[in-house]
C-alpha cells in the first residue's frame, strides 16, 4: 500500500521534476500489450519530448512512469505534435507515490548482452498457461465427451446429480472461482433448513457464494447436499471439476470416492497428453523470494503471457535442481532493442523446490 501520494499542478516545478526523475533514466507507457519503452529528450518552453521507438501513434493523452528509489513518477501528458518516432507533450501534473519495496531483487544480468558472468544462467522451461489449459480443452472435445460418459458411468446410481465442468466451458462459474482461489474440494453434507450446522461458516459461504447463484440446483428442492473436487494441473492449476449432490446427508466416504475418481481422471488427461507443456525456454534476469523476470525477444511468445494469468513452469537452479512453481503474470516491458521482459509473481511451489529455491537465494547474496 502506498505511504504517501503527492500529486503537483505547479508548472514551474515541472522541468526540475523532469531533469531528477526522468532525465537518463527508465521511462515507460502503458499500452495494452504491456509497458513500452520511451526515451526523455527534454523540457523546453513548458512542453516535454520523447522517443517512443516503433510506434506512429499514441492516445490524446497517456501517462508516463518511471521509478526512483522508493518513488513512482506518474507524468499526465498531453499530445501536442509528432515527427516520425518523437512526441510532444503539454505536461499536466505529476503524482509521486512513495511505496517501500516489499524485496529486493538479484540481476542476474542478460549473457547475450555481456552481463552475466554464465555462473548463474537460469531458464525456466516446460511451461503451460491456462490459456494453453483452456485450448487444449477445445482441441479434444471428444476425448473430453468420453471422459464426461465415464465419470456418469461411474457416478450412476450413487448420486441423484452429477455434474463435471471445465474451465474452458464457463466464463463465470462461481466453483471454479472458488477452486482458483482454495484448490480444495467443496464439501457440504447437509445445507437443507433442518441443518444442523446452519451457522457454520463454510456453509454460510456456500448459500450465500454459490447455491444461490446456481439456479438450477437451487429449483431441485430436494437436493440437500454437496461435493465438489477440481481437477488440477500439477497440482497448481485447477481447470474444471466433479461435483455431485444428493437429496440425503453426505459423509466422507462419499467425498472419498468424488476425490478418487477426479485424481484418476486427472492422471489420465495427463497421461493421455491432452496438455503439452511449451517446448521453448525462457531466460531468467532476476529472481527474489516472490517473483522473477524473465526476457525475449520473439513476439509470439507473448501468447504464454496474459496479464493476471496463472503459470506452472520449472526453473533450472546452476545445481541441476529443478523449481517447479506455479507463477501469475503481472507485468509486461517492451524495450527499445526489442527485448520483451516479463515481470511474474510466484504463487505457489512445491516445498522441496522452495528449500532448494531458498539455498539458491542465500548462496547469491555471499
Amino acid at each position: 500500500m502506498a505511504e504517501t501520494i503527492k500529486t503537483i499542478t505547479d508548472r514551474g516545478q515541472f522541468e526540475e521534476i523532469f531533469l531528477k526523475f526522468f532525465k537518463n533514466r527508465e521511462v515507460f507507457i502503458k499500452t495494452k500489450s504491456g509497458d513500452l519503452f520511451i526515451q526523455f529528450l527534454g523540457y523546453n518552453d513548458g512542453n516535454v519530448a520523447f522517443r517512443i521507438p516503433r510506434v506512429k501513434n499514441v492516445p490524446d493523452s497517456i501517462v508516463a512512469l518511471t521509478r526512483l528509489g522508493d518513488n513512482t513518477i506518474y507524468a499526465s501528458l498531453k499530445v501536442l505534435d509528432s515527427n516520425e518516432d518523437t512526441f510532444t507533450f503539454l505536461p499536466v501534473k505529476f503524482q509521486i507515490i512513495s511505496e517501500k519495496r516489499k524485496e529486493e531483487r538479484t540481476d542476474l544480468g542478460q549473457p547475450e548482452q555481456g552481463q552475466s558472468d554464465g555462473k548463474n544462467i537460469l531458464f525456466v522451461t516446460g511451461l503451460m498457461s491456462e490459456a494453453m489449459l483452456q485450448h487444449s480443452l477445445e482441441s479434444n472435445s471428444k476425448k473430453i465427451e468420453m471422459v464426461k460418459d465415464k465419470i456418469a458411468s461411474d457416478l450412476k446410481g450413487k448420486f441423484d446429480r452429477t455434474k463435471v465442468v471445465f474451465f474452458n466451458e464457463t466464463r463465470i462459474d462461481p466453483r471454479m472461482k472458488y477452486f482458483r482461489e482454495t484448490w480444495s474440494p467443496l464439501f457440504i453434507r447437509d445445507f437443507s433448513d433442518n441443518a444442523s450446522d446452519k451457522m457454520n461458516k463454510d456453509l454460510r459461504f456456500y448459500l450465500s457464494e454459490i447455491y444461490s447463484k446456481d439456479y438450477k440446483l437451487a429449483a431441485q428442492k430436494e437436493l440437500i447436499s454437496e461435493a465438489a473436487v477440481p481437477f488440477i494441473y500439477k497440482g497448481m492449476i485447477p481447470y474444471g471439476y466433479i461435483q455431485v449432490n444428493s437429496s440425503k446427508t453426505m459423509d466422507d466416504s462419499h467425498l472419498s470416492v468424488v476425490k478418487r475418481l477426479a485424481a484418476l481422471i486427472n492422471e489420465h488427461l495427463v497421461k493421455d497428453q491432452i496438455f503439452i507443456p511449451s517446448k521453448d525456454r525462457f531466460l531468467v534476469i532476476d529472481v527474489s523470494k516472490k517473483g522473477l523476470g524473465i526476457v525475449f525477444k520473439d513476439r509470439r511468445q507473448l501468447r504464454y503471457f496474459v496479464k493476471d494469468n496463472r503459470l506452472v513452469l520449472e526453473m533450472s537452479l546452476p545445481d541441476s535442481n529443478k523449481v517447479a512453481m506455479t507463477v501469475i503474470v503481472r507485468n509486461t516491458i517492451f524495450h527499445e532493442s526489442g527485448s520483451i521482459k516479463v515481470g511474474l509473481e510466484i504463487s505457489n511451489i512445491y516445498a522441496i523446490s522452495e528449500v532448494n529455491y531458498d539455498e539458491f537465494l542465500e548462496d547469491m547474496k555471499k
